[in-house]
């Protein structure tokens, strides 16, 4: 847990705020409490006095919870906001984290929990460098869906996560993404959470914002309703991948459909673009007019790097075939394991996790070395 973490409680109940000041004692060396009180007036004139990283806040309304919680982030942007309630509502969660809350936890709150959520709110609080350093932006791509972009993204994203290497995986499909299925995640937030807060955009607040997956990445997932889709803007995607390009090691994008629009802005930011296809005649059709369409739109050649996913050695057409046709050396091939990779995404587990010894697992882990 990050050093000197500096807290205030807000909360109506005496017998709530003695737990949670009881739940923190253990952590006394890492953990202040620079105040605890049983209002909102009092709550700020501590904030305003102790300027503390976290505020624990109650809230049995939400009108007036949200009010709050834009009153503290708008006028004490340096502290997070954690939120406390009974209720259970996906609304109550969606619209205290709209208003700036970074975590929504029900009572009764246990160590374990509390814990947790202060590790995850307080991850980059002492930690930001004076420089960002330049991670590596990776997209993975095909204009349309069947060629296994989300399966190359996230056993990518895996593999360059296996040795502890902080990687973020985004899925800018953001009309069709899968990659919460693929991960069998329900995160409450998705990427729609970081572009409606997008001016509160930092370190602290966008680690609240992804789920850890078992497999090593940091995952920001497609957003839950179309209309939250429709909203993302090219600049709020720049904005987004800029930063998680000074926070990340690697960051790896799954992403499809036409060269414009938030894509042309993924593609822009990118030093590696994985054009996933497979050797079939409509796959090579569609990939020569897409890669001679972006590179006429000034994406260099040697950033376009050629996946062949499903392989298969003795099938009709060769892979000097498909470099013939395409004007391309083929950069890796991922042989078709349908029964391995099936059996992963149903687990929720990516195959180079599951099946570490399947053909598929070995390649995707060659392409990690590549594309490192």
């Amino acid at each position: 847990m990050p050093p000197r973490i500096s807290l205030a409680i807000i909360d109506s109940e005496a017998s709530a705020r003695e737990s949670i000041e009881a739940t923190l004692k253990p952590f006394s060396e890492t953990i202040s409490i620079v105040g605890s009180v049983d209002n909102f007036s009092a709550g700020l004139r501590i904030i305003e006095k102790g300027s503390p990283n976290v505020v624990m806040l109650e809230v049995n309304d939400i009108q007036r919870g949200m009010q709050e919680v834009q009153h503290i982030t708008s006028n004490f942007p340096r502290t997070s906001v954690i939120v406390c309630s009974s209720e259970k509502s996906s609304d109550w969660i969606l619209s205290l984290m709209r208003a700036g809350a970074v975590e929504y936890m029900l009572r009764p709150i246990t160590q374990e929990e509390l814990k947790q959520a202060l590790q995850k709110v307080g991850r980059f609080f002492f930690s930001t460098p004076e420089k960002a350093p330049n991670g590596k932006l990776i997209s993975v791509y095909y204009p349309t869906g069947g060629a296994g972009t989300t399966t190359v993204a996230v056993n990518l994203a895996a593999s360059l996560a296996s040795e502890g290497t902080k990687v973020a995986l985004v899925d800018l499909n953001i009309y069709s993404g899968d990659i919460s299925t693929f991960l069998d995640v329900n995160p409450t937030y998705t990427l729609s959470s970081v572009t409606s807060n997008i001016d509160r955009l930092d370190a602290n607040f966008l680690m609240t914002v992804m789920t850890r997956h078992s497999s090593g990445p940091f995952v920001l997932t497609e957003p839950n309703e179309v209309d939250d889709a429709i909203s993302i803007t090219p600049d709020q995607v720049r904005r987004i991948l800029e930063f998680l390009k000074g926070v990340f090691t690697y960051v790896v994008v799954d992403c499809g459909g036409p060269l414009a629009g938030c894509n042309m802005t993924i593609f822009e930011s990118s030093d590696l673009i994985l054009f996933t296809t497979a050797l079939s005649l409509p796959a090579l059709k569609n990939s020569k007019r897409y890669l001679t369409a972006m590179e006429r739109k000034g994406l260099r050649k040697d950033r376009l790097k050629l996946v062949v996913n499903r392989y298969l050695p003795k099938a009709d057409i060769q892979v000097k075939d498909a470099e013939k046709v395409l004007g391309h050396t083929v950069f890796q091939t991922i042989p078709n394991e349908y029964l391995d990779v099936v059996g992963s995404i149903n687990k929720g587990m990516p195959v180079v996790k599951m099946s570490p010894r399947s053909p598929v697992s070995k390649a995707m882990l060659s392409l990690a070395e590549l594309v490192k």
